[in-house]
């Protein structure tokens, strides 16, 4: 007989009910397990009882005869044998000190043509004096990645702002100069952009297309939706506008593309952004929730009942679509639940600050975007090459394993401790994570799961 005595199950299982399906997680290993009633309140109970059988079994002959019970403890051990259900936490090894740089975000822009209400970079210029990268410094900067990227073969760097296509000239060169350096390397860089859409004409869509240049096209929704915040310069809503752009761009089918919008509490209602988006032809789809210290925009604890009932009507929307053969790319859904990220990456969340760098028009090197213009984040000038070794440390032991809100969270391997930024900017610490951030999250892994089983055809 297999014992539970002693199993932390608030930290090794999560049991939930998402309409008609009973759901259970298995944390360290990923498993996910499909449950029948008496299964479901069988290893309630155990929960509840901390593992002990049968007190567990006693609780439950009032409902379910001896052979029902000797019928599901003999299917748990067996699981159990198999290593899918009640396993033990793996210890990380890895040295995330030595962890090579995989990624750079280019700020090749501290400027902007519109004047979106939320925007977290101070309508583009991160509060700094408004700026755009020279081709020198993104040469450095790809030099610098290549050169910091020990055995990596594939590298990401993301065109970032500010609004890139205000540096356009720029980025089409360094492309340039990136390829050929594929060439004289074997590395490979993987390219993003990220745009407003309001520049994006047939050429550089055409550009676009002959580099293989992924592209993150940002536009939150409904016309209403879209307009309250994404405002252009004479103070009129951006959606007549950047709309056609949008579609000539991804009916060219780049390489990758991402409609990108952002809720907030004005839009509470955000399944029906979602629906708009899908109906306009869109099938890759974020939409991420305004974050951050409270403001008229961010999300705040009164409005979390209202968001996570939100977040299961767009998980039966999502549902809705598949079955009628449109199976939606939903960014916070795609949690790969086949084959998820290796145990160093689950455990040290985005890199940030070690494997991810952020570099600014004029060379600065921050941990990621959205610590730009923060002085005590500046790591070092890519035109010099000295970088602040303690503050690269701060990342490095902000693992899961170094914060203790997170140490026994079900959802911790499906975001490796939570954003960093988010949990400095709300708690000036980031190694707090912020409840509300993590509530969000846990609501959106569990709509995922549940939508995963139904494709499944469960």
């Amino acid at each position: 007989m297999f014992s539970l005595s002693g199993y932390d199950f608030e930290a090794g299982v999560h049991l939930f009910q998402w309409k008609d399906l009973n759901l259970l997680l298995d944390v360290n290993s990923g498993a996910i397990h499909v449950l029948d009633d008496i299964g479901f309140s069988y290893i309630t109970k155990l929960r509840d009882y901390a593992g002990d059988i049968k007190r567990s079994e006693a609780e439950l002959r009032n409902e379910y005869s001896d052979d029902e019970l000797r019928e599901v403890k003999a299917e748990l051990e067996s699981l159990y044998l198999e290593g899918a259900i009640f396993t033990e936490p793996e210890t990380c090894e890895a040295d995330f000190s030595d962890l090579p740089v995989k990624a750079l975000c280019l700020n090749v822009a501290h400027a902007c043509n519109m004047k979106c209400r939320y925007c977290f970079a101070s309508q583009g210029n991160f509060g700094m004096e408004t700026s755009l990268m020279s081709l020198d410094t993104g040469k450095r900067a790809l030099d610098f990645l290549i050169a910091k990227s020990g055995k990596v073969r594939n590298l990401e760097v993301d065109f970032f702002g500010g609004e890139p296509l205000l540096n356009i000239n720029m980025i089409k060169e360094l492309v340039q100069y990136g390829r050929q350096k594929e060439y004289e390397t074997g590395k490979k860089f993987n390219f993003t952009l990220t745009t407003n859409a309001l520049l994006l004409d047939d050429d550089i869509a055409e550009f676009v297309i002959n580099n293989n240049i992924s592209i993150i096209l940002s536009l939150d929704g409904r016309p209403e939706t879209n307009d309250r915040h994404r405002i252009l310069n004479n103070g009129e809503g951006s959606y007549r506008v950047i709309l056609p752009n949008i579609k000539k761009m991804v009916d060219k089918s780049p390489i990758s593309y991402y409609i990108r919008g952002t809720f907030t509490r004005q839009n509470l209602d955000f399944s029906c952004d979602l629906k708009h988006l899908i109906d306009l032809g869109y099938d890759a789809i974020s939409l991420e929730p305004a974050v951050g210290p409270e403001n008229e925009y961010s999300i705040r604890e009164s409005d979390l009942h209202q968001v996570l009932k939100e977040y299961e009507q767009l998980t039966e929307l999502l549902c809705d679509y598949y079955r009628t053969g449109k199976d939606i790319h939903f960014f916070h859904f795609n949690l790969n639940l086949q084959k998820g990220p290796c145990l160093a990456k689950r455990t040290s969340g985005c890199g940030a600050g070690v494997e991810y760098l952020v570099v600014t028009p004029t060379g600065d090197v921050y941990p990621c975007h959205q610590f730009v213009g923060e002085d005590e984040f500046i790591m070092g000038n890519i035109n010099n090459l000295h970088f602040d070794e303690e503050i690269k440390q701060r990342f490095v032991h902000n693992r899961l394993q170094d914060k203790e809100d997170c140490l026994r969270c079900w959802a911790r391997y499906f975001c490796g401790g939570g954003c960093h930024a988010n949990a400095y900017h709300t708690n000036r610490d980031i190694k707090k994570p912020v409840n509300i951030s993590c509530l969000m999250h846990r609501k959106r892994i569990e709509g995922a799961i549940y939508l995963e089983m139904k494709k499944s055809g469960l």
